[in-house]
């Protein structure tokens, strides 16, 4: 026991770990919850009983859907990017690889057994799962690719990487080059948005420190108008103005998330937000599964909306629950192997090891928890230009 009166004595606590900043993990659970809905709407496309009522409200939530979740995967990257390669590949890329195979297996074994098919392949065409990545849950390969990518041009100027990320993406997302698989333009088309997490989370910062009420009301009505004039003028979003309303849809998000984190904590927002993982590798085989159930449902508006919504909340619900049953499972959340954060299993500290050391471990799981918060709670758009 040290003696209070001998500062010598006195073993030097361990310091303070950094608040959580919730607003991030707000954002990630409104967007997880975007992404069910988009895919309990666009998988219902092929039921009697579909309608076209929430379409236009996914479609119009491409500006801020994938865009938000890509930036807040990349938020927390530069604390981390001039490791080794070796630190990367075993902490981050090399889960991220893990966790994409193994569940584009058991998503098309799922759908194998299943009455109702996904038509995007069998479990024949595994092979072709790097070259085909919407076999399976592509964001987390996608992850991958952008986390080689930034890390590659680590040396190179800040401007010169926006250049380059720009070069790629943009042309792709508005339409001015055309890619015939749409896994691979979305891949194409998001990575900018991961950039600007990863290099421009100081601006995300502010605008979420800076967000009130009378602000979020402004520009959220600024990306309704101006989503709304491009769909009624015909336009779409196949087209240059994509960028601006991009860049409204993401502050607006920012902004949302912002507010409902302090005046709404209550709702949990960011408890989603810190479980995205299980929710999108999940949700996707649970949607199939209650469309597969045949129950003989009427075509009215009233049907055509609400089931997507219950089937949202069905599908959320069922993916933590399965989660539960699952996590203790090495392997299935996580990669098999141990290191930091958490995309792989926690290294086990023994009581001898000391309190500092002890200290050091959760400290280095609790920054890798956070500067992986993208795997840790990934989800996938499905279906062209989502």
């Amino acid at each position: 026991m040290s003696n209070p009166s001998n500062p010598s004595s006195t073993s030097t606590p361990a310091p303070p770990a950094r608040p959580r900043l919730t607003w991030i993990d707000t954002v990630k659970g409104l967007a997880i919850l975007l992404v069910v809905l988009y895919h309990a709407v666009e998988l219902a496309g092929a039921k009697e009983w579909a309608g076209d009522q929430l379409t236009l409200l996914t479609d119009a939530l491409i500006t801020v859907r994938m865009p938000l979740f890509f930036a807040m995967s990349g938020y927390f990257l530069l604390r981390r990017v001039d490791r080794p390669w070796s630190w990367w590949m075993r902490n981050r890329i090399g889960p991220f690889l893990w966790l994409f195979v193994l569940w584009t297996v058991v998503w098309l074994l799922t759908f194998e057994v299943i009455p109702w098919q996904r038509g995007d392949g069998g479990i024949s065409d595994i092979l072709l799962l790097f070259v085909d990545p919407s076999l399976g849950p592509w964001y987390i390969y996608a992850l991958a690719i952008y986390f080689v990518a930034v890390k590659l041009m680590r040396p190179l100027p800040m401007g010169l990487q926006f250049i380059i990320g720009s070069t790629v993406s943009l042309p792709v997302a508005c339409g001015v080059v055309h890619v015939d698989s749409w896994v691979w333009e979305s891949l194409l088309t998001h990575f900018i948005a991961f950039q600007i997490g990863a290099l421009g989370s100081q601006l995300l910062a502010r605008i979420a420190t800076g967000a009130t009420v009378p602000r979020m009301l402004i520009v959220g009505a600024a990306w309704g108008a101006a989503t709304g004039g491009l769909f009624l003028a015909g336009l779409g979003l196949d087209n240059l103005l994509r960028i601006p309303v991009t860049a409204l849809g993401m502050t607006m998000g920012v902004l949302v998330a912002a507010v409902l984190d302090r005046y709404a904590g209550w709702l949990r927002l960011w408890w989603f937000g810190r479980n995205t993982l299980p929710i999108y590798l999940l949700h996707v085989p649970i949607i199939g599964l209650i469309y597969s159930l045949d129950l003989g449902l009427p075509s009215t508006a009233l049907v055509a909306i609400g089931v997507p919504l219950a089937t949202t909340v069905l599908a959320v619900a069922g993916s933590l629950a399965v989660w539960r049953l699952l996590r203790p499972i090495p392997g299935v959340f996580t990669a098999p192997w141990t290191g930091e954060g958490a995309n792989t299993r926690t290294a086990t500290v023994s009581a001898a090891d000391g309190a500092t050391d002890g200290a050091a471990v959760s400290a280095a799981d609790t920054a890798g928890h956070a500067g992986a918060a993208t795997t840790e709670r990934p989800i996938p758009d499905r279906g062209t230009r989502r």
